[in-house]
C-alpha cells in the first residue's frame, strides 16, 4: 500500500473515533431540528454506503472497489445513527419516525441498530471472503434495514 493510501486510512480512522467519541455530546446539546437534520443525513450516509453493495449482489451492478471499507463504514454508522433520534424529533415535520422508536418500542428500535452493527461487521468480512459470501450477507444486512423500517417508520 503506497504512503498516501496508509495516510488517508489513518486519517479516516481518527475521523471517525473522533465523531465516535464527541458525537452523544453534541446530541445531548442539539436542537431537536437539528438531530432532525443529522439523522436524515445519517440515513443518506447509510444509503451511500451500503446501496452499491447491495445492487452487486442483486446483479444491477458492480462491486465498489472499496466494498470492503464500505461495510466497515456502514458498521461505524449502525453504532452512530441512534444518537439522530432524540426524543422531540418524531413530531417534527418530514420526521418519519413512529413516536414508538422514542417509547414503548425504543429497545426494539437500538437493537435493530446494534443488529445491522453486527451484520455489516459480516458483511465486511464477507468481502474479503469473495462474491458469493457477499451475496449471501447482504440479505442479513437488509432484514436489519427493513425490520426497523416495517415497524418504526412513518408511511
Amino acid at each position: 500500500m503506497r504512503l498516501i493510501a496508509k495516510i488517508a486510512v489513518v486519517a479516516s480512522a481518527l475521523s471517525v473515533f473522533v465523531l465516535a467519541s464527541a458525537a452523544p455530546v453534541l446530541a445531548q446539546a442539539a436542537k431537536p431540528e437539528e438531530l432532525l437534520k443529522l439523522r436524515q443525513g445519517l440515513m443518506q450516509a447509510v444509503k451511500s454506503q451500503f446501496g452499491p453493495i447491495a445492487a452487486f449482489a442483486q446483479g444491477k451492478g458492480d462491486l465498489p472497489a472499496d466494498a470492503a471499507q464500505r461495510a466497515l463504514n456502514l458498521e461505524m454508522l449502525a453504532r452512530l445513527a441512534p444518537i439522530g433520534w432524540a426524543k422531540g424529533t418524531e413530531v417534527l415535520p418530514n420526521a418519519n419516525t413512529k413516536p414508538e422508536a422514542f417509547a414503548a418500542k425504543s429497545a426494539q428500535f437500538m437493537d435493530g441498530w446494534k443488529a445491522m452493527a453486527v451484520e455489516s461487521a459480516k458483511l465486511a468480512e464477507a468481502v474479503k471472503a469473495g462474491p458469493d459470501a457477499i451475496k449471501a450477507q447482504v440479505p442479513a444486512v437488509g432484514k436489519t434495514c427493513k425490520s426497523c423500517h416495517d415497524d418504526l417508520r412513518k408511511e
